[in-house]
C-alpha cells in the first residue's frame, strides 16, 4: 500500500487516484469498481436489490482484503469511513490517509447529472452540504492530511500528495 484516499463522493477520489496511479507506477484500487465488478453489478443495482447495509458489507470485507497489498493506491468510497470498523482499519494504517474535501458547490456541480450515485440523486447543493456535514468528523478522524480540491486541477493534486508522500518516507 502506498496511501488511502478518502472524501466525500465528488472529492476526486477516483481521478486522483488514477493520476497518481500513473505517475507512481503503482496500481489503484476503487473499492466502488471493486464492489460493481465482484456484484456484477452497478451500485444503484446493489442498492436496489440488497439495499445500503449489504453494499456496506461488501464495501468492509473488500477494504480489509485491500488494505495490505503492496504498490496500491486505494480510493475508497464515500461512505466507508462512516463504519466504526472501516474507521479503526483506515486510522491504523501504515502509510498516509488523505481526505480530498470539496466544498458543497463544488460537490454539486462536479455531481450534476450523474445518476450513478443513489444516496445523491437529486438533491440540491444544501442537501449534499448537509450531508457532508454530518460525515465531516468520520472523516477527519481517519485522516493524516487533507486537500481541498476545489481550486485545484487533478494534477495539482497530485502534486501536493507527491509532496505528502515524499515527507512521509522521511518521517
Amino acid at each position: 500500500m502506498k496511501l488511502v484516499l478518502i472524501g466525500f463522493m465528488g472529492s476526486g477520489k477516483t481521478t486522483v487516484g488514477q493520476l497518481l496511479a500513473q505517475k507512481l507506477e503503482s496500481e489503484v484500487i476503487d473499492l466502488d469498481v471493486e464492489i460493481c465488478q465482484q456484484e456484477e453489478k452497478s451500485i444503484n443495482e446493489i442498492f436496489a436489490t440488497h439495499g445500503e447495509q449489504y453494499f456496506r458489507q461488501v464495501e468492509h470485507d473488500l477494504l480489509v482484503t485491500n488494505m495490505n497489498k503492496d504498490n496500491v493506491i486505494l480510493a475508497t468510497g464515500g461512505g466507508t469511513p462512516l463504519r466504526e470498523d472501516n474507521a479503526r482499519q483506515l486510522m491504523n494504517a501504515s502509510v498516509p490517509v488523505i481526505l480530498l474535501q470539496a466544498s458543497p458547490e463544488v460537490t454539486y456541480q462536479r455531481l450534476k447529472g450523474d445518476s450513478s450515485r443513489p444516496l445523491a440523486k437529486g438533491l440540491n447543493v444544501s442537501e449534499l452540504g448537509a450531508i457532508k456535514a454530518k460525515r465531516a468528523s468520520k472523516y477527519t478522524a481517519c485522516a493524516d492530511f487533507e486537500i481541498n480540491t476545489d481550486h485545484l486541477s487533478p494534477q495539482e493534486v497530485v502534486t501536493q500528495i507527491e509532496e505528502i508522500l515524499a515527507n512521509w518516507q522521511v518521517a
